[in-house]
């Protein structure tokens, strides 16, 4: 049997496209695994306080130390500067863990009856790589909880 296009075999059975690919920035806060796509993180410092976003930076920043937001307990970790499009903010982790390459198909989505309950919100997708389970943050919903 030959492969075709496609993965289409000559018997007609067909195997399944492999799925797009993201980086995702693998990073721990609120003592949890949570990632972003790597091409929405502009910046990382890792010296909290050398000239980033608590010196000198713009009053129209928003920064969100993700540990106090989820669990009421502040970082002393660096800052990831996350941008999309026209919006942006500063987050406050407590480490990076890794860049991580990872199949669009394993994401799974967080059940609407989770992102309608306050700040789980913040979650809409969740991956598994190995024992560890993470979480894909949206900033968007993060600072619009926090606006209102």
């Amino acid at each position: 049997m030959t492969a075709g296009l496609r993965g289409r075999r000559a018997s007609g059975v067909q195997e399944a496209e492999p799925s797009p690919v993201v980086s995702l920035l693998l990073f721990e806060a609120a003592d949890c695994l949570m990632a972003l796509p790597v091409s929405e993180v502009s910046q990382l410092l890792a010296q909290p306080g050398s000239g980033g976003p608590e010196q000198g930076a713009s009053a129209t920043v928003t920064r969100v130390d993700l540990d106090d937001y989820f669990t009421g307990h502040p970082s002393s970790g660096p800052w990831l500067r996350w941008d999309r499009r026209d919006r942006g903010v500063w987050l406050r982790i407590v480490r990076v863990v890794e860049v991580l390459p990872y199949a669009i198909r394993g994401l799974a989505p967080i059940p609407a009856a989770l992102r309608r309950t306050g700040r789980a919100g913040a979650f809409w997708a969740a991956g598994v790589r190995g024992d560890d389970v993470f979480l894909l943050v949206d900033p968007v919903r993060v600072m619009d909880q926090r606006e209102g």
